[in-house]
Protein backbone atom coordinates (compact mmCIF):
# COMPACT_ATOMS: atom_id res chain seq x y z
CA UNK A 1 0.00 0.00 0.00
CA UNK A 2 2.54 2.35 0.87
CA UNK A 3 4.25 2.38 -2.90
CA UNK A 4 0.34 3.25 -4.12
CA UNK A 5 0.49 5.93 -2.19
CA UNK A 6 3.53 6.85 -3.33
CA UNK A 7 2.72 6.74 -7.01
CA UNK A 8 -0.27 8.60 -6.36
CA UNK A 9 1.23 11.30 -5.15
CA UNK A 10 4.81 11.84 -7.35
CA UNK A 11 3.31 13.94 -10.19
CA UNK A 12 2.09 16.39 -7.18
CA UNK A 13 5.86 16.03 -5.58
CA UNK A 14 7.48 16.27 -9.21
CA UNK A 15 5.79 19.40 -10.23
CA UNK A 16 6.21 21.15 -7.19
CA UNK A 17 10.29 20.60 -7.27
CA UNK A 18 10.27 21.57 -10.96
CA UNK A 19 8.05 24.44 -10.16
CA UNK A 20 10.75 25.59 -7.02
CA UNK A 21 13.76 24.66 -9.18
CA UNK A 22 12.36 27.51 -11.83
CA UNK A 23 11.68 29.87 -9.58
CA UNK A 24 14.67 29.63 -8.31
CA UNK A 25 17.00 31.11 -10.79
CA UNK A 26 19.10 34.08 -11.11
CA UNK A 27 17.60 36.81 -13.40
CA UNK A 28 19.66 39.89 -14.18
CA UNK A 29 16.89 41.77 -15.51
CA UNK A 30 14.81 43.66 -14.28
CA UNK A 31 11.08 44.03 -15.80
CA UNK A 32 8.94 46.99 -15.10
CA UNK A 33 5.23 47.43 -16.53
CA UNK A 34 3.89 50.28 -17.47
CA UNK A 35 0.26 50.56 -17.19
CA UNK A 36 -1.65 53.38 -18.94
CA UNK A 37 -4.20 55.87 -17.29
CA UNK A 38 -8.00 55.00 -17.64
CA UNK A 39 -9.88 56.82 -19.97
CA UNK A 40 -12.42 58.90 -19.19
CA UNK A 41 -16.01 58.13 -19.81
CA UNK A 42 -17.55 59.29 -23.33
CA UNK A 43 -20.55 60.38 -20.35
CA UNK A 44 -18.22 63.16 -18.78
CA UNK A 45 -18.42 64.95 -22.07
CA UNK A 46 -14.84 65.25 -22.19
CA UNK A 47 -14.30 66.83 -18.40
CA UNK A 48 -12.75 65.27 -15.20
CA UNK A 49 -14.73 66.46 -12.98
CA UNK A 50 -18.08 65.33 -11.71
CA UNK A 51 -20.91 67.18 -10.56
CA UNK A 52 -22.11 66.22 -7.60
CA UNK A 53 -25.25 67.57 -5.58
CA UNK A 54 -25.35 69.19 -2.67
CA UNK A 55 -28.35 70.61 -0.60
CA UNK A 56 -30.51 72.24 2.23
CA UNK A 57 -31.99 69.82 4.32
CA UNK A 58 -35.12 70.85 5.82
CA UNK A 59 -35.75 71.18 9.59
CA UNK A 60 -37.97 67.85 10.71
CA UNK A 61 -36.27 65.55 8.52
CA UNK A 62 -34.23 63.15 10.13
CA UNK A 63 -31.56 60.59 8.49
CA UNK A 64 -33.59 58.01 6.35
CA UNK A 65 -32.80 53.95 5.41
CA UNK A 66 -29.39 53.97 3.68
CA UNK A 67 -28.81 52.35 0.39
CA UNK A 68 -26.11 51.77 -1.91
CA UNK A 69 -28.20 53.05 -4.52
CA UNK A 70 -29.14 56.56 -2.56
CA UNK A 71 -26.86 59.58 -1.91
CA UNK A 72 -29.22 61.39 0.13
CA UNK A 73 -32.36 59.54 2.70
CA UNK A 74 -34.39 61.48 4.91
CA UNK A 75 -37.52 60.33 6.94
CA UNK A 76 -40.68 61.96 7.96
CA UNK A 77 -43.34 61.22 10.26
CA UNK A 78 -45.91 62.85 12.10
CA UNK A 79 -47.29 62.37 15.66
CA UNK A 80 -50.35 59.92 14.08
CA UNK A 81 -47.15 57.20 12.87
CA UNK A 82 -47.90 58.54 9.24
CA UNK A 83 -44.32 58.58 7.41
CA UNK A 84 -42.56 59.51 4.20
CA UNK A 85 -39.65 58.19 2.90
CA UNK A 86 -37.69 60.76 0.85
CA UNK A 87 -34.56 59.67 -1.59
CA UNK A 88 -31.76 61.35 -3.85
CA UNK A 89 -30.10 58.70 -6.19
CA UNK A 90 -29.12 58.63 -9.83
CA UNK A 91 -28.09 56.31 -12.57
CA UNK A 92 -26.51 56.44 -15.68
CA UNK A 93 -27.98 57.77 -18.78
CA UNK A 94 -31.76 57.94 -18.86
CA UNK A 95 -32.25 55.88 -15.62
CA UNK A 96 -34.34 53.35 -17.38
CA UNK A 97 -36.95 56.13 -19.43
CA UNK A 98 -39.79 58.57 -18.17
CA UNK A 99 -42.48 56.10 -18.64
CA UNK A 100 -40.72 53.48 -17.00
CA UNK A 101 -40.23 55.16 -13.91
CA UNK A 102 -43.44 56.85 -13.89
CA UNK A 103 -45.20 53.43 -13.75
CA UNK A 104 -43.11 51.61 -11.48
CA UNK A 105 -44.03 54.80 -8.94
CA UNK A 106 -47.54 54.74 -9.50
CA UNK A 107 -47.50 51.12 -9.11
CA UNK A 108 -45.40 51.64 -5.30
CA UNK A 109 -48.54 53.69 -3.81
CA UNK A 110 -51.15 51.48 -5.84
CA UNK A 111 -52.41 53.19 -8.97
CA UNK A 112 -52.66 51.59 -12.25
CA UNK A 113 -49.94 51.99 -14.98
CA UNK A 114 -50.28 54.49 -17.54
CA UNK A 115 -49.34 55.16 -21.20
CA UNK A 116 -47.26 57.64 -23.06
CA UNK A 117 -50.55 59.45 -23.63
CA UNK A 118 -51.10 59.31 -20.29
CA UNK A 119 -47.66 60.95 -18.49
CA UNK A 120 -48.80 64.35 -18.84
CA UNK A 121 -51.25 63.40 -16.00
CA UNK A 122 -48.96 63.38 -13.82
CA UNK A 123 -45.23 64.92 -15.50
CA UNK A 124 -44.64 68.90 -15.44
CA UNK A 125 -41.87 70.94 -16.04
CA UNK A 126 -39.84 72.50 -13.10
CA UNK A 127 -36.54 74.25 -12.84
CA UNK A 128 -33.45 72.34 -10.56
CA UNK A 129 -29.90 73.75 -10.09
CA UNK A 130 -30.83 76.20 -12.54
CA UNK A 131 -31.66 73.00 -14.86
CA UNK A 132 -35.01 72.21 -16.70
CA UNK A 133 -36.20 68.93 -15.34
CA UNK A 134 -39.01 66.87 -14.69
CA UNK A 135 -41.70 66.99 -11.76
CA UNK A 136 -43.78 63.85 -11.01
CA UNK A 137 -46.45 63.98 -9.20
CA UNK A 138 -49.03 60.79 -8.05
CA UNK A 139 -51.82 60.42 -5.57
CA UNK A 140 -54.49 58.65 -3.91
CA UNK A 141 -56.06 58.80 -0.51
CA UNK A 142 -53.31 56.88 1.23
CA UNK A 143 -50.41 57.38 -0.77
CA UNK A 144 -48.83 60.00 -2.47
CA UNK A 145 -45.90 60.35 -4.80
CA UNK A 146 -43.55 63.53 -5.81
CA UNK A 147 -40.29 63.08 -7.46
CA UNK A 148 -37.97 65.41 -9.73
CA UNK A 149 -35.80 64.12 -12.85
CA UNK A 150 -32.37 66.26 -13.21
CA UNK A 151 -30.61 65.23 -16.36
CA UNK A 152 -26.93 66.51 -15.94
CA UNK A 153 -23.47 65.40 -17.13
CA UNK A 154 -24.74 62.11 -18.37
CA UNK A 155 -26.67 60.86 -15.20
CA UNK A 156 -30.05 61.16 -14.11
CA UNK A 157 -30.89 62.01 -10.42
CA UNK A 158 -33.98 61.55 -8.53
CA UNK A 159 -35.55 63.35 -5.80
CA UNK A 160 -38.54 61.31 -4.61
CA UNK A 161 -40.69 61.68 -1.91
CA UNK A 162 -43.27 59.28 -1.03
CA UNK A 163 -45.84 58.03 1.65
CA UNK A 164 -48.59 58.75 3.84
CA UNK A 165 -50.74 61.38 1.38
CA UNK A 166 -51.95 64.06 3.81
CA UNK A 167 -48.23 64.27 4.85
CA UNK A 168 -46.56 64.43 2.52
CA UNK A 169 -49.42 67.51 0.93
CA UNK A 170 -48.03 68.90 4.61
CA UNK A 171 -44.34 68.12 3.09
CA UNK A 172 -44.68 69.65 -0.40
CA UNK A 173 -43.19 72.82 0.81
CA UNK A 174 -40.09 71.53 2.24
CA UNK A 175 -39.96 69.06 -0.49
CA UNK A 176 -39.47 72.30 -2.98
CA UNK A 177 -37.24 73.94 -0.59
CA UNK A 178 -35.48 70.98 -0.60
CA UNK A 179 -35.06 71.02 -4.68
CA UNK A 180 -34.48 74.85 -4.69
CA UNK A 181 -31.73 74.74 -2.47
CA UNK A 182 -29.65 72.05 -4.91
CA UNK A 183 -26.36 72.99 -6.60
CA UNK A 184 -23.55 70.72 -8.24
CA UNK A 185 -20.25 71.17 -7.36
CA UNK A 186 -17.40 69.27 -9.10
CA UNK A 187 -15.11 67.86 -7.50
CA UNK A 188 -11.56 66.89 -9.47
CA UNK A 189 -10.46 63.42 -9.90
CA UNK A 190 -7.27 62.53 -9.69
Amino acid sequence: MPVKKFLMCWPVCLGTILLWVASCSDSSQVSSYSIPKEKKSSLSNGSLEMAQPVWEVPSGWKPGKESAMRVGSFAVEDENGSALDISISNLLGEGGGLLSNVNRWIGQIGMSATTGEGLSNYVSEITVADKPATLVKASNKEQALVSAILKIDGRSWFFKMMGDARLAEKEQENFDSLLQSVRFESSEEE
